[in-house]
């Protein structure tokens, strides 16, 4: 009995289930928010205001209420809410770098969330621009042009409330796109101190790179090779290598090895025309050495007497080193050399030599004292006391393209690299110096016989250097 009546109570139950089973439902379309901005990628200068527009479109028109959070974080790094805002306008205070930025927007009815990830980068200060050494009231100044043009005279002393003392030689910054290096070093003959290239910060001394001391009596170089494995500065002549970033990160800003042994004299240029090697050359002995990364060792550069110079043994004095054709995996240098009978151009591609030609028909080539060579066409610039040049190496003959003022030296030509129609010139006047753009067209003269800018208040000008 009991049986039957635990069967009949089911049945029921059973029935009942499946009558609810048949009843109507109703689903109701949920309200999303799509977003949108004027740019998927921003880029701001640490300090200033980034400032982002966003239009917010309901697939649902309605009443609902939202939140809304900007973040920002790099890889490995910590999260930082930014704002909490519908749109963003903010200072920004992160640490110069590349960041991923994400916009989430909430509703506080459905607690549904869209959300979009953008790329943010952060520049220092100091994050492009000319570094330029200069000497005023007997104290080494490193001041800084930037690439929008904003000048600033002492940043290094001020910044780090200290100041320099000696005479200005020259600074050199050591960068790659990647952001495994950002490294400047200023040299005067009393001292080096290196900064974060992005914002000036000073990280080192000389007994930081140079535990026993170190004085200058010419004028150094600082660079890391095109592999960025090995850092490289040539002080007096002699060659001192430190880690670079790519197989040890954290000995970056260890010191550099003592002078590296041997019988040379170098030219201050650090040549890495090679993945794999880079060259030097020695002013002593009149031919090329070169390093391999991570060795400790100069040596001969190998060379034969079928090329068109043998690199080991050249038989000339260097007296310029600069930047021709770059690439991914080898550049093009090129070499102003004093031979017997006069001076030469001479380039190396990679490891192959490739020009070696007197240079002919050239006013004032044997008092020229600064030199730039451009990276798109087959010119050379150069200096002569208060004269410019220009050398075409095909036609193997120059002309003048600007002439400065009677009592105006000058001090340095660099071009602007990335497109090689910008030549910058410091030029000094006594004790005043000034540095002029002078915009070139397409056969390399100075457009309208003028400068484009002109940026004053140095003091005697040594040395520039582009920072990227």
């Amino acid at each position: 009995m009991t049986r039957h009546i635990f069967l009949f109570i089911s049945f029921i139950m059973l029935f009942t289930a499946c009558q609810k089973d048949k009843q109507d439902y109703h689903f109701e379309k949920q309200n999303t928010v799509s977003i949108k901005t004027a740019d998927s990628t921003f880029t701001v200068t640490q300090f200033e205001t980034l400032k982002v527009a966003t239009v917010l479109t309901e697939s649902i028109p309605s009443r609902d209420g939202y939140t809304y959070q900007w973040k920002a974080w790099q890889v490995g790094g910590d999260t930082i809410i930014l704002s909490r805002n519908k749109d963003l306008d903010v200072s920004i205070v992160l640490e110069p770098g590349r960041y991923e930025l994400e916009y989430k927007v909430a509703n506080t009815r459905t607690g549904i969330v869209s959300f979009m990830i953008y790329r943010l980068t952060v520049n220092g200060g100091f994050y492009e621009g000319w570094l330029v050494s200069n000497n005023r009231n007997g104290k080494a100044l490193l001041s800084f042009i930037r690439e929008d043009g904003e000048q600033f005279l002492n940043p290094a002393e001020i910044i780090n409330n200290t100041t320099y003392p000696g005479k200005a030689l020259g600074a050199f910054a050591a960068t790659d796109p990647f952001g495994s290096i950002a490294l400047i070093n200023f040299f005067t003959d009393q001292g080096v101190y290196r900064f974060n290239a992005n914002d000036l910060v000073q990280n080192g001394s000389t007994t930081d790179i140079f535990p026993e001391g170190k004085q200058f009596v010419s004028k150094p170089c600082y660079a890391v090779g095109k592999s960025v494995i090995d850092q490289y500065i040539i002080a007096n002549g002699g060659l001192h290598v430190g880690l670079g970033p790519v197989f040890f990160p954290a000995e970056v800003l260890k010191p550099f090895s003592d002078r590296l042994p041997g019988d040379y004299d170098l030219f201050p240029a650090i040549i890495s025309s090679s993945q794999y090697a880079t060259f030097f050359y020695d002013n002593r002995h009149k031919r090329f050495m070169q390093a391999s990364y991570l060795d400790r060792e100069l040596t001969v550069a190998s060379g034969s007497d079928a090329a068109a110079f043998n690199m080991g043994n050249v038989g000339m004095t260097m007296l310029a080193s600069d930047y021709g054709v770059m690439g991914a995996m080898s550049d093009e240098y090129y070499f102003v050399m004093q031979g017997a009978d006069g001076r030469y151009i001479l380039s190396l591609s990679n490891t192959t030599p490739g020009i070696n030609q007197k240079i002919g028909n050239s006013p004032g080539i044997e008092q020229a004292t600064a030199f730039a060579t451009s990276s798109v066409a087959k010119h050379l610039y150069y200096a002569a006391g208060n004269n410019i040049y220009l050398y075409d190496m095909l036609a193997n003959s120059s002309r003048q393209v600007f002439s400065f003022p009677t009592g105006v030296q000058i001090a340095d030509v660099k071009l602007f690299r990335s497109t090689s129609k910008r030549l910058v010139v410091a030029a000094n006047e006594g004790a005043e110096g000034k540095v002029y753009y002078f915009d070139l067209d397409n056969l390399g003269d100075v457009v309208g016989n003028t400068a484009t800018d002109t940026f004053s208040g140095f003091g005697e000008i040594a040395h520039l250097f582009y920072r990227d």
